[in-house]
């Protein structure tokens, strides 16, 4: 009653209480981890208007920014919106032009797809203050292409249009040319890293 069997001796009491105690600790601290993580996914998406759910955010938003779970209510509904998209331009010292979509230069892993997900919000942020973002992310897109001998790197914002069942049933695709508008959001000088004055719309 006292024993149990472990490979190669006997436990008495004592160390079988040893055992239980450590078992009742590790359920203690998933139970912990689970309750903080449905706490955390139950303040995220509450409105800031409380106070008492505003001391909660502070306390919770390390964890929240961590795990992206930082989403309001409507995360899991469907985005029937106009999306936009983030692509960029070398122009070499040739005058050629070389178009980059970084949301689809993607090799499928687990690694790379956290690693992808996570440009994915910085070339939104980009997109949404290019003015503060834009010429670090280029000075990289420079170092990145040097193979190009890159002159100047436009940024770019591919903008959705109307796009309507019929056209999809033609085999069109909501970014095809004819369904988009394209802002340029910045221009970048990979020489001296300096922003020339903004030119009209770039088309990729």
């Amino acid at each position: 009653m006292f024993f149990r069997s472990l490979p190669g001796q006997l436990v008495g009491g004592p160390v079988m209480i040893s055992i239980q105690w450590r078992e009742r600790l590790t359920y203690l601290m998933m139970s912990l981890v689970v309750g903080w993580h449905g706490f955390a996914i139950v303040v995220a998406p509450a409105p800031d208007s409380s106070a008492t759910v505003q001391s909660f955010r502070l306390l919770l938003q390390p964890y929240l920014s961590l795990f992206r779970l930082d989403n309001a209510w409507n995360f899991f509904a469907p985005s029937v919106g106009r999306h936009s998209q983030f692509r960029y331009v070398i122009e070499d010292t040739a005058g050629k032009e070389h178009t980059f979509v970084p949301s689809q230069e993607l090799n499928w892993s687990i690694p790379r797809y956290v690693w992808w997900r996570e440009f994915k919000y910085l070339y939104d942020g980009i997109m949404e203050a290019p003015e503060i973002r834009g010429d670090a992310i280029a000075a990289l897109l420079c170092r990145k292409h040097a193979s190009l001998d890159p002159v100047s790197i436009p940024l770019l914002q591919i903008q959705e249009q109307d796009f309507r069942p019929e056209d999809h049933l033609r085999g069109k695709h909501p970014l095809d040319p004819e369904f988009v508008t394209v802002n340029t959001l910045r221009r970048v000088n990979c020489r001296d890293g300096s922003a020339p004055p903004h030119r009209s719309p770039h088309s990729p």
